[in-house]
């Protein structure tokens, strides 16, 4: 299967010379008669940011446009399958009893090293072109950073991968052996140190790009990862005392209105066009469709799991704007409709109206919130909780209509409070997983629950796909698959 996604990328990489984040491959040039003008070199790494809402392959749904989602979501204490989640492989992920065989796995591995071969493209053949130096620099950064998230998901996900690092141009010397994850880590940290260079801000159509802000923020999520405390502490007093400007919303409601914008570090980023397509190869976000209720023609296939919705206290801000409870107002026919249980709000756009299927929300990627629980918890791991601690955790809980956290918490009863604030802030933003997993709370968190029984040690790393071992037989499986 990898020699014929790599004929494939070899055949039809070159795209057209169009900014827009949403535009499609439309040409079939070789890479090798494409990188010749600074068009050239924007069109390839707008390819590159495409793989984060876009699937090429046309199976179904992309990176962060629902397949982080299927993948790993549906395996954790906030997510279960709808009524109208019939695919075996999605549900066998949420029962945990899924397999190496997986067509989800293998869809999230398959994307994320065709992302990858586009960034390793833009990174090896930009350099060459002549032109606009500062354009073409800063769009190898660009290209840097996406590699840098890239495999920052690949790491978290299967631990040791293949650490590719230039473009595939033949169907030689393909059978990689998979790299140890420190090796993987130190050139994750080596693009976003290279990406801090960005520019701190853009404006107009170039507002999706990743700024030297976001680098930095994944930089923080990185070291929180590898419990270095220190260095994200450090990092994340560069990002305030930095030019980027990023604040909180007064009202948690208004993230799911605005792009691009103060809270924003890092969007995948859509567009209401009319083009939704359920396998992720439109430019819509399709999560707001597919987690609506039947009741107002949703596809109803992403729910919250029972446990979550009553974690949320009544004056939680959060809660209204996370889930539909009882009713809904219909934007088909302006009539409430009863639905029986909880259902996820946040990607349901007021702006579609009747076609609820076209919503404009960005999708969410990494946020300021996320970086001030960052910074809580490692001070908190570093020097115990105190007031700067207490003082990052209250911003969060404050917006979300809570009063201050309790004082006089010791080290461990605060982390916990940390844990608790990540999940009722991030859900349905894909973040869930890797907090579980990092954080070692797996087993503890997910065995308790009658339907995630099946969750061992095995789980906090995913099986490399079996398709993708029987094509290179040096590719070894991760223990107990």
């Amino acid at each position: 299967m990898r020699k014929l996604i790599y004929i494939a990328l070899l055949a039809s990489f070159a795209l057209s010379s169009c900014e827009k984040l949403d535009e499609q491959p439309r040409s079939n040039l070789s890479s090798v008669l494409f990188y010749k003008t600074k068009d050239d070199a924007i069109a390839a790494v707008t390819s590159v940011y495409n793989g984060l809402t876009h699937n090429t392959s046309g199976d179904h749904a992309s990176l962060y446009n629902r397949l982080l989602v299927l993948a790993v979501g549906m395996s954790t204490d906030d997510h279960i399958p709808g009524p109208r989640a019939t695919n075996p492989d999605v549900r066998s992920i949420a029962a945990l009893t899924q397999s190496a065989t997986n067509t989800r796995y293998y869809e999230l591995w398959r994307q994320l090293y065709e992302d990858i071969n586009r960034a390793n493209a833009a990174i090896d053949r930009i350099p060459a072109i002549t032109g606009d130096t500062l354009v073409l620099t800063r769009l190898v950064r660009e290209a840097k950073f996406l590699r840098g998230l890239y495999y920052y998901n690949l790491v978290r996900l299967w631990g040791d991968v293949p650490l590719i690092l230039h473009e595939t141009t033949s169907l030689t010397n393909l059978n990689v052996s998979r790299t140890p994850a420190s090796e993987v880590y130190a050139q994750i940290e080596a693009d976003f140190t290279e990406a801090q260079k960005l520019p701190a801000s853009y404006t107009g159509s170039d507002a999706f790009r990743a700024t030297g802000g976001a680098a930095k923020s994944f930089l923080v999520s990185v070291y929180v990862t590898r419990q270095q405390w220190d260095k994200a502490i450090a990092k994340y007093n560069e990002i305030v005392t930095g030019p980027y400007g990023y604040d909180l919303y007064a009202n948690y409601a208004d993230i799911f209105k605005t792009k691009n914008t103060k809270e924003h570090i890092f969007d995948a980023n859509v567009a209401a066009d009319g083009t939704t397509t359920l396998n992720g190869t439109g430019n819509t976000n399709i999560l707001g469709i597919i987690s609506a209720p039947i009741e107002i023609n949703g596809s109803d296939a992403d729910a919250p799991h029972a446990s979550l919705y009553p974690l949320y206290s009544s004056n939680d801000k959060r809660r209204d704007v996370t889930f539909v409870k009882d009713s809904i107002l219909s934007p088909v026919d302006g009539k409430w409709k009863k639905i029986s249980a909880p259902h996820f709000r946040k990607y349901l756009d007021p702006a579609s109206g009747a076609n609820i299927s076209n919503s404009g929300i960005n999708i969410p990627i990494i946020r300021f919130a996320e970086i001030i629980l960052f910074y809580a918890e490692a001070e908190n791991e570093l020097n115990g909780p105190t007031a700067n601690a207490y003082a990052a955790i209250n911003r969060i809980r404050n917006r979300a209509g809570l009063s201050d956290l309790t004082p006089g918490l010791t080290k461990d009863q605060f982390r916990d409070a940390v844990y608790l604030e990540r999940r009722l802030e991030f859900v349905y933003e894909q973040i869930r997983w890797f907090d579980l997993i990092r954080t070692k709370r797996l087993i503890s968190a997910l065995s308790i629950l009658p339907d995630k029984k099946n969750v061992t040690e095995k789980n906090y790393l995913l099986p490399i796909p079996a398709s993708e071992r029987l094509v290179n037989p040096n590719l070894t499986q991760n223990k107990d698959w």
